[in-house]
């Protein structure tokens, strides 16, 4: 199958999968993409620190949205991070690491995945969108389309492989070959108001 997309205004990734209890209403000095403290050597947070904001609708859908304070392992060496980039756990011992790379991913079937803000370093701290309505009101390059695999229907959906070789949204039943079929929700990240289309 060909890669798809889905408009950032009909997903709504799941709130609490990294199970952060601690959340802060607070923006960050200079946005979430500030370069004091995004995309940046030594942490300028701390590890895991979720943030809410609400968003009102001006731009995008309206309701809450989480970011959340990771690390970047190793990316793609093929297809660099970028804005709007799928990420998912990269290390069996380092829980807060995230990669975009399928071959090297600790799991590319995991409930746990972010979204990239923009452009990142390879070993470096920054902020990732976590949960709810997409944020494009707080950070704008997440605005417009997400890749998929021409499987996501209205309802849930988890991450996969993409043809590309990145990871991207694929429908919640759409299984791993030898998934119980009574798991059709395990791994599922968000929900989908529609389903994936090849363009707009």
């Amino acid at each position: 199958m060909a890669d798809r997309v889905i408009d950032s205004e009909r997903i709504l990734k799941y709130l609490g999968l990294w199970g952060q209890p601690v959340v802060s209403k607070q923006v960050p000095t200079g946005g979430f993409t500030g370069a004091s403290h995004h995309n940046v050597v030594a942490r300028q947070a701390q590890i895991g620190e979720v943030r809410a904001v609400y968003c009102d609708g001006s731009v995008g859908q309206p309701g809450w949205s989480t970011f959340i304070y990771l690390k970047v392992g190793t990316q793609n060496a093929d297809v660099a991070i970028a804005a709007k980039t799928v990420c998912v756990p990269d290390s069996a011992t380092v829980w807060y690491e995230v990669t975009n790379d399928p071959d090297s991913c600790v799991n590319k079937n995991s409930a746990l995945s972010v979204v990239a803000l923009g452009a990142m370093t390879n070993a470096y701290y920054g902020w990732f969108w976590e949960g709810g309505v997409c944020p494009e009101q707080y950070v704008t390059t997440l605005g417009g389309t997400y890749p998929t695999d021409d499987s996501v229907v209205a309802g849930s959906f988890r991450v996969g492989d993409l043809t590309a070789d990145a990871m991207g949204f694929v429908s919640a039943q759409d299984l791993p070959s030898g998934t119980a079929a009574v798991t059709t929700l395990a791994g599922a990240t968000g929900y989908s108001l529609a389903a994936d289309v090849t363009s707009y």
